[in-house]
């Protein structure tokens, strides 16, 4: 007895180079040859079977003979086309199974195409939006990068080894607008018309009604104070009463002190008190006017202390000395050495601020210069001066003032002949022994 269709196909299948596909084929023809043998018995046309991937032989060593038909009875017939349907069935599952992830991605790829083909226009519609802008952009662009005439250049001139390269800017500069001229009527408090100058020693009690008449002397004025080793807070009390403040640890004298501010000051006019002297600004305001309208270069105090003694003060005896060798008896007893005192920027310059720390030298280069000296106003200082036993004793300031008045005239031995520029007349000196 032959095999039947269904052994044949597990035969078939047991095979390891037969794959899936060649399975479904081989079964799918056993089942057609089957309905071809029922159908015929019943001389009606065979159904159309559904289109199927061809069936490929099966690569073996021997090949094995068709399966011939054979007519079988009805009920084996009925069990053969239940079998065949069973396979057919089976055969398409497996076919089924084996592309499904293919048939799958083919979906998943056409169904990204129409999102695709759906976004496409989207985009489209977008880009139509956006073109004016882009466009509009663009001309922008354009405009902003056109090019520019280039400016014609002058040829420079060749430079030698000594001359140095001359740049030009590019683009050339426009021609700026003239301008009027800038002109100030009066001196702001940045650049005083007067500047007061007030040294100071341990002088709180006074110091502060002294700085309030300064600022009175003139509607444009600066008071600098120089601190002369003050312990009393006395630097403290300027500053409140908004005067510039220049401190030092040490004493200075009164002299320096003045050298020091008429080097710091700015003002046209420089008038120099006392920090122990209140003095009315109606009185200061002689000096400075003298200095300012009177064509003044020094206006001096018109004090020349008391001469009606049988023995005068030898500070006395010596600012007449100095004034009768300057050739100017009618200044009397008047000197530098006596505040208040006012000079100009014209007198600072050609005197020298160091030369005010000595007093009587600064008056004899004064006046042997060629500066207009002069006594303004008289203010008894004698009456404001305080007595100060104590310094007296210990640092006379009658031996320092003769002093100074004598190296004045020293000076002026200097820069004339040992008489002061003085002829000796009718002496005959040779003949002295």
């Amino acid at each position: 007895m032959k095999p039947s269709s269904g052994r044949v196909v597990q035969q078939i299948r047991k095979q390891p180079l037969l794959n899936d596909r060649v399975y479904a084929g081989l079964s799918k023809a056993a089942a057609s040859r089957a309905n071809r043998t029922v159908w015929s018995e019943t001389s009606a046309a065979p159904p159309i079977a559904a289109a199927s991937p061809p069936s490929q032989p099966a690569p073996s060593r021997k090949r094995k003979p068709a399966i011939e038909a054979k007519s079988v009875p009805r009920a084996s017939r009925k069990a053969s086309a239940k079998k065949a349907v069973s396979n057919k069935r089976a055969a398409k599952q497996r076919v089924i199974v084996q592309h499904a992830a293919p048939a799958k991605v083919t979906a998943l790829t056409t169904k990204s195409r129409m999102i695709v083909s759906k976004a496409a226009p989207q985009k489209q519609k977008q880009k139509q939006k956006q073109t004016p802008a882009v466009e509009t952009i663009r001309e922008q662009a354009f405009r902003i990068t056109e090019p520019q005439p280039m400016p014609i250049l002058q040829p420079q001139p060749q430079l030698h080894a000594h001359s140095q390269p001359q740049t030009q800017s590019y683009p050339p500069p426009l021609p700026q607008p003239k301008l009027d001229p800038i002109v100030t009527v009066s001196a702001t408090p940045a650049n005083p018309v007067v500047s007061v100058i007030i040294p100071v020693m341990n002088e709180r009690r006074t110091i502060g009604k002294v700085i309030q008449e300064a600022k009175k002397v003139h509607s444009s004025v600066e008071v600098i104070v120089v601190i002369n080793g003050s312990t009393d807070g006395s630097a403290a009390i300027a500053r409140r009463k908004g005067a510039k403040v220049i401190p030092f640890a040490e004493p200075l004298g009164h002299d320096v002190g003045r050298s020091v501010g008429a080097a710091a000051a700015s003002g046209q006019v420089l008038l120099f008190l006392d920090g122990d002297m209140i003095i009315k600004a109606s009185g200061l305001k002689a000096f400075v006017q003298s200095v300012l309208h009177g064509g003044v270069d020094v206006a001096l105090n018109d004090y020349s202390g008391p001469t009606n003694k049988s023995s005068v003060h030898s500070v006395v005896l010596a600012k007449h000395a100095l004034n009768t060798i300057l050739r100017r008896p009618d200044l009397k007893g008047t000197s530098m050495t006596a505040v208040p005192h006012a000079i100009s920027r014209a007198a600072l310059m050609r005197i020298g601020a160091d030369a005010l720390a000595i007093p009587p030298l600064a008056h004899a280069k004064a006046v042997q210069r060629g500066l207009i000296v002069q006594a303004v106003k008289r203010i008894n200082v004698g009456k404001l001066n305080l007595p100060r036993k104590q310094r007296e004793r210990t640092n006379p300031l009658e031996l320092l003032i003769v002093g100074d008045h004598l190296e004045a005239i020293d000076w002026l031995t200097k820069q004339t002949n040992d008489r002061g520029g003085y002829m000796d007349l009718e002496r005959k000196r040779y003949l002295a022994r």
